[in-house]
C-alpha cells in the first residue's frame, strides 16, 4: 500500500459506521460506498478532495476538485441461492464521477490526471502481495465486504457551455461482485 497506509486503513475502518446510524452495523451497500469514499478522499495528489455519495449534480461552487460515488441507474439481477433465492451473488455497478480543477489552456487534461490517480487508488482494494498472497487489512476487498472489483474504462467529458458542467469531468465504472442476504442486509 501507499506510505500513508495507516491513515487510509483508519479512514476505512471508521467509514463503515457513523454516529447516529439507526443500527450498530450499516447495510452492506452503504458500508461499501462509505469505504470507497474514504479511500477516494486519500487519493494521491488529491488528498482532502470532497467525495460526495449519491449526488450526480453539484452546485458550481462545490463541483471543482470533487468526486461523487453513484449507483448505476439499472441494477443487474444476480444469481439467487437458498430457499426463495434470498441469498444472492450479484454484480453491483457504481460510477465514480470526478470534477478536477479547471485548466483553461487544456480543459480535459485535469480530468485525465484525476481519473488516473483514482484508478491507481482503487487498485489498492484488489492489489495482492508478491506471489499472489492476499492482504488482511480493511482496505483489501473492503474488509471482506466485496468478492471482486473490476475497474472499467473511464470516460472524460469536456466542459459544456450551458450544458451539464462548466468543468471537464470523468466517469469511471466499477463492477463490484458481492454476496447479499435479503434476510440480513447488514451482514
Amino acid at each position: 500500500m501507499l506510505d500513508d497506509e495507516a491513515e487510509i486503513v483508519a479512514a476505512v475502518r471508521g467509514a463503515a459506521h457513523r454516529i447516529g446510524d439507526p443500527l450498530p452495523r450499516a447495510p452492506k451497500q452503504l458500508r461499501i460506498i462509505r469505504k470507497l469514499a474514504a479511500i477516494l478522499e486519500a487519493t494521491s495528489g488529491y488528498e482532502g478532495v470532497k467525495v460526495y455519495r449519491g449526488l450526480s449534480t453539484l452546485p458550481a461552487g462545490q463541483a471543482e476538485d470533487a468526486m461523487s460515488v453513484l449507483e448505476a441507474p439499472r441494477p443487474v439481477v444476480g444469481q439467487g441461492a437458498g430457499e426463495q433465492n434470498l441469498k444472492r451473488n450479484e454484480p453491483w455497478t457504481l460510477l465514480i464521477q470526478g470534477w478536477p480543477k479547471d485548466d483553461p489552456d487544456e480543459p480535459s487534461a485535469p480530468a485525465y490526471w484525476m481519473k488516473a490517480a483514482v484508478e491507481r487508488q482503487l487498485a489498492l482494494i484488489v492489489a495482492e502481495l508478491p506471489e499472489g498472497v492476499q492482504r488482511d487489512d480493511p482496505v483489501y476487498m473492503l474488509g471482506g465486504d466485496i468478492g471482486s472489483l473490476t475497474i472499467g474504462q473511464g470516460v472524460v467529458r469536456p466542459a459544456s457551455e450551458g450544458g451539464a458542467s462548466r468543468l471537464a469531468m470523468f466517469y469511471l465504472p466499477l463492477i463490484i461482485q458481492m454476496t447479499t442476504d435479503a434476510l440480513n442486509p447488514y451482514a
